[in-house]
């Protein structure tokens, strides 16, 4: 009777550790990137109270979180910062313990956020379509089961093969957008972008600036849900 008893209870924990198991496999995780344009004067900048709650920690405070800053610049190639919280187990970890790993974790992406708010701000040229891009083909391969990119530009793309500036290439944009795509693809190829919703964030100064970001703006929301992307052009994200 005592032997049926010990594997009983051996039966019981081994079903709450399979228990603890499950509920972790059911952890999400959400991956936000930010794209942050520094070729000119921004209106709209991203801030730590529109992008924290985008993981929506304060409810689900065990869920994981990756949050990935890129500036757009003159150049294709430019410098990254990650911030992250892994998913945990609710039953195996200390509820203090968590609350303290997600107030690190958005005073990270507050300090981030601010660090990289000091550099440079104006280029000659914009390099835009080619690191957004390999952004979202990097985004495309996340395993995060939420995936988000905010894209704090004008979009007005600005190098020796092709430049928004240009009366011409505006115009194509709405008589020939395929035309513009084809170039852009000569760059870089997009993936899958299914799954993903992508928010162009940009306040116009004047009705002229605001009706060429309309122009760039639908080019850019058509081209990605080509893609199989949920696009949203917005003034801000909440």
């Amino acid at each position: 009777m005592k032997t049926v008893a010990i594997i009983l209870s051996i039966l019981a924990v081994f079903a709450i550790l399979v228990g603890c198991s499950n509920y972790t496999n059911t952890s999400k995780t959400t991956e936000v990137v930010t794209i942050r344009d520094i070729t000119d004067m921004m209106t709209v900048t991203p801030k730590v109270d529109d992008i924290t709650p985008l993981f929506d920690l304060q409810k689900e405070k065990w869920n994981g979180g990756i949050f990935r800053l890129v500036d757009l610049s003159d150049v294709s190639y430019n410098r990254t910062h990650e911030v992250h919280i892994e998913a945990e187990n609710q039953w195996l970890s200390n509820e203090f313990t968590r609350n303290d790993a997600v107030k690190t974790f958005y005073s990270d992406i507050s300090k981030t956020l601010s660090d990289t708010s000091k550099e440079a701000i104006g280029k000659n040229n914009s390099s835009l379509y080619f690191p957004i891009a390999t952004e979202l083909n990097r985004l495309n391969q996340s395993h995060a089961n939420k995936r988000i990119m905010l894209i704090y530009s004008d979009l007005m793309e600005n190098t020796e093969s092709i430049s928004f500036y240009k009366k011409e290439t505006l115009t194509k944009l709405t008589t020939n957008p395929d035309s513009i795509k084809e170039q852009f693809e000569l760059q870089m190829k997009l993936g899958s972008l299914s799954g993903i919703t992508i928010f162009l964030i940009y306040q116009p100064v004047n009705t002229t600036d605001d009706e060429k970001y309309r122009i760039v703006s639908n080019f850019y929301k058509h081209l990605f849900e080509s893609y199989g992307a949920r696009v949203e052009i917005t003034a801000n994200v909440n």
